[in-house]
């Protein structure tokens, strides 16, 4: 809790010039007991998305279109069963964690919790071994771009566009 205490009152000093390193969120450890709310791709590196994809997917893709070898990957989002309901609404959350993102072919776990408010995100493998230090792409800093840099779609720390919809 200390360092979770320590890494807020970063995060909240330096924002927007976020410059923690590791990550903020912890990591679920009932991964399994959480409701399926959406499956997605990132489609690979070799992909042309139409014309008309939205920026947010674009840009989306283009910064996780590596994974896999660049062959794409399949994405699940899982949310704890208590906050359904504010997930299908963008909150606001109460303390704890919100969503939970998964690239399936490789394991990488992004994690959004929330605590006072606010959004934390975090980066890991299914071992919970933080890894948001292995590519610019996992990085904390790159979260927080995202998700507050697409407020449009983002809302509450939590962003709604899946990928696959552009492909059906």
């Amino acid at each position: 809790m200390r360092k979770k205490l320590s890494l807020l009152i970063c995060l909240l000093l330096l924002f927007p010039s976020l410059t923690c390193a590791e990550s903020i969120a912890s990591f679920p450890e009932n991964i399994d007991s959480m409701i399926l709310v959406k499956q997605s791709v990132i489609p690979g590196k070799d992909v042309v998305l139409p014309e008309e994809t939205p920026l947010f997917l674009q840009e989306t893709v283009k910064k996780y279109n590596w994974i896999n070898n660049g062959k794409g990957t399949k994405l699940n989002i899982f949310v704890p069963e208590d906050k359904l309901e504010l997930y299908k609404s963008h909150g606001p959350y109460p303390d704890g964690i919100t969503a939970v993102a998964i690239y399936e072919d490789q394991d990488i776990v992004f994690v959004t919790e929330h605590m006072a408010g606010q959004p934390l995100y975090g980066t890991y493998n299914r071992d919970g071994v933080d890894i948001s230090d292995t590519h610019p792409s996992l990085k904390i800093k790159a979260c927080y771009q995202c998700h507050e840099g697409y407020a449009d779609i983002c809302k509450n720390g939590t962003c709604a566009t899946p990928i696959i919809e552009i492909f059906k």
